[in-house]
């Protein structure tokens, strides 16, 4: 709202311009207070466009920072993300020499400084999502007519990052995780296990929207809003086993929502339920060590072990205490927990990429698809050439090998095999490959079919 105020016996108004940020304006000298309070208002009237329009800032006077406010108060609304949005912006571009920066003077060149000077506090990762919301606000600002510029992120290159794989629940860890858990967080910790849906998607999740007869699920809502990450309705199918965890957490449930707080109403989004998850883990026992202290002051002594077996403290025999150095796991790893152990279970790829609900499979293959050692192995050895493994990891003098088979030492000087070893066109031919013929200087080759 416009305001007046005295300085050196003359009257300013006070007041916010087109793109929202307050001006300072003298007004002519000699005017009174009452009419000093008129003219701020009509220079703020003039400034702001009548209820229904959006801010446009005029073009020469937008900065960074301006285009980031603007961003986020006409584009970010609409996503699911805007409180993230917020906050990021908030912390890495408001208050920032950058954000000071007139847009049309905006280069690659002073961009690729900003984000130089992000990899020194932050990640690469980071820094690549700083350049993805510049990017993202340009567009929309180029897009509502708001900047006719060009967007000079677009030649700026994005950092190399490092593919970490995410960590999820072995099948034996499952039960042992769920039995650790509170009778109150139990069915929402299953659902997301089962179904793989987001913390958002469980926290906004209704009655309605679980069918238990049918055995469907509808994801309409991530927390408060009616919309998901995707912006579309889905369904996820009911596993059998997850049956009786959502028919105790309907019963139980005092409100709309199928996992509410204990007054009934739904969870906020900043709910900590890594931290519920991390303390069963400990009593679950799925731990990556165990760190033995001494209690005794000033001792500091400390062991690291694989088990929580009772140890002494060697210099003051005292009983050292176990502390679990929980796995690093996230709730959203329950969502890679699922789409991996079906995976491992032999689920079709498309199957998977329906229930997590990707529009690319390329999502569903590079990411969720992270496969244990064991599993790995067992499908390579599907690679079988030979009827018996052999005994050595390199053949022996005076070994043959033939597609299919595993000759053994030769005995027979002109056919190199045993009776019993011997392979027969048949065998060769169902196996997709032509048999063994003699190659040029007396080797034997092999032909593929």
């Amino acid at each position: 709202m416009a305001s007046i105020y005295s300085k050196n016996g003359r009257f300013y108004a006070k007041f916010k311009d087109a793109a929202g940020r307050w001006r300072d304006k003298a007004l002519p000298k000699g005017v009174r207070k009452t009419e000093a309070t008129r003219l701020a208002h009509e220079l703020e009237g003039a400034a702001v466009p009548p209820p229904g329009q959006a801010h446009v800032p005029v073009p020469e006077q937008m900065t960074v920072g301006g285009l980031m406010k603007w961003w986020l108060e006409h584009e970010s609304p609409r996503t699911a993300s805007h409180g993230p949005n917020t906050s990021y912006v908030k912390r890495h571009f408001t208050g920032t020499p950058f954000a000071a920066i007139a847009l049309p003077e905006l280069t690659p060149g002073k961009v690729e400084v900003f984000l130089r000077e992000k990899e020194i506090e932050v990640s690469a990762a980071t820094c690549n999502h700083i350049r993805m919301f510049l990017h993202r606000a340009i567009r929309a600002a180029q897009r509502s007519e708001v900047y006719q510029g060009t967007n000079p992120v677009a030649d700026v290159r994005r950092r190399k990052t490092s593919q970490r794989k995410p960590d999820f629940l072995k099948v034996d860890e499952v039960p042992r995780l769920l039995a650790a858990l509170d009778q109150r967080w139990r069915p929402l910790f299953a659902t997301a296990i089962y179904t793989g849906m987001r913390k958002g998607e469980l926290l906004g999740l209704t009655k309605p929207d679980v069918h238990m007869q049918s055995g469907i699920i509808y994801v309409r809502h991530s927390h408060g809003r009616d919309t998901t990450k995707t912006g579309k309705e889905d369904v996820v199918p009911m596993a059998t086993e997850l049956r009786p965890f959502l028919q105790a957490a309907l019963d139980s449930s005092r409100s709309k929502f199928v996992f509410p707080t204990e007054d009934g109403e739904r969870m906020r989004e900043d709910t900590k339920l890594e931290h519920v998850l991390r303390r069963a883990l400990g009593r679950a026992g799925i731990v990556e060590e165990y760190q033995h202290v001494c209690r005794k002051k000033g001792c500091g002594h400390a062991e690291h072990a694989d088990d929580d077996k009772l140890r002494h403290c060697p210099t003051h025999g005292m009983k050292l205490w176990p502390k679990a150095v929980v796995r690093k796991l996230r709730f959203h790893d329950l969502r890679h927990t699922c789409a991996s152990l079906l995976v491992m279970a032999g689920a079709d790829m498309a199957a998977v990429q329906r229930i997590l609900r990707h529009s690319d499979p390329r999502m569903t293959t590079g990411v969720y698809t992270h496969l244990v050692p064991g599993y790995l192995r067992d499908q390579i050895d599907k690679l079988r050439f030979f009827r018996s493994t052999p005994s050595q990891a390199v053949a022996p003098a005076g070994t043959e090998f033939v597609v299919g088979l595993w000759s053994g030492p030769k005995t027979d000087q002109t056919s190199g095999y045993t009776d019993m070893q011997k392979p027969n066109d048949s065998e060769a031919r169902d196996a997709g490959f032509e048999p063994a013929t003699l190659g040029f200087g007396g080797q034997h080759s092999i032909q593929l079919s």
